[in-house]
């Protein structure tokens, strides 16, 4: 049930009190004197929806039309998405096939294609992989030592 703020008109006392959405414009009594109080019209309104995500639908917020114009943005923005990551693949397909180069030998150029890299750029990138590979297994392993080791009480 919604909170509504009301004021008595005749000591001025300010309250809340929840009203069910039907009875929004039935006065209360005020909580001081007893007489009837209106309800105050809010300058601003704020609210939260605590719906738990059921899964890989979208949340239902309790709104419809919210909820249907929320749902037709994120399904047209998955769309897009995959409509352009489907561009990109065929794109990075079509300069394989082209030059016989396997993925990693390509890389994107700043306008988003892709080109072929040359001998030195290639072992620039399987060095800063291998790095990156030693570098994430050592983190990996200190984590797992750190979570084994028995806890000690100070």
């Amino acid at each position: 049930m919604p909170t509504y703020n009301f004021q008595c008109n005749v000591c001025g006392l300010r309250f809340e009190a929840s009203a069910k959405l039907t009875d929004y414009k039935t006065p209360k009594p005020c909580t001081a004197c007893g007489k009837p109080a209106e309800r105050l019209v809010p300058t601003d309104v704020h609210g939260v929806f605590e719906q738990p995500a059921t899964g890989p639908v979208p949340q239902n917020t309790g709104v419809s039309e919210f909820d249907t114009h929320v749902d037709r943005v994120i399904g047209k923005s998955a769309e897009q998405g995959w409509e352009a990551h489907a561009e990109r693949y065929e794109e990075k397909l079509g300069v394989m096939t082209r030059t016989g180069a396997s993925g990693y030998d390509l890389s994107k150029t700043l306008d988003g294609g892709w080109k072929v890299m040359k001998p030195g750029e290639r072992r620039a990138v399987e060095t800063a992989r291998a790095i990156n590979n030693r570098v994430m297994g050592t983190l990996i392993q200190q984590k797992r030592s750190s979570q084994e080791a028995p806890s000690v009480n100070r």
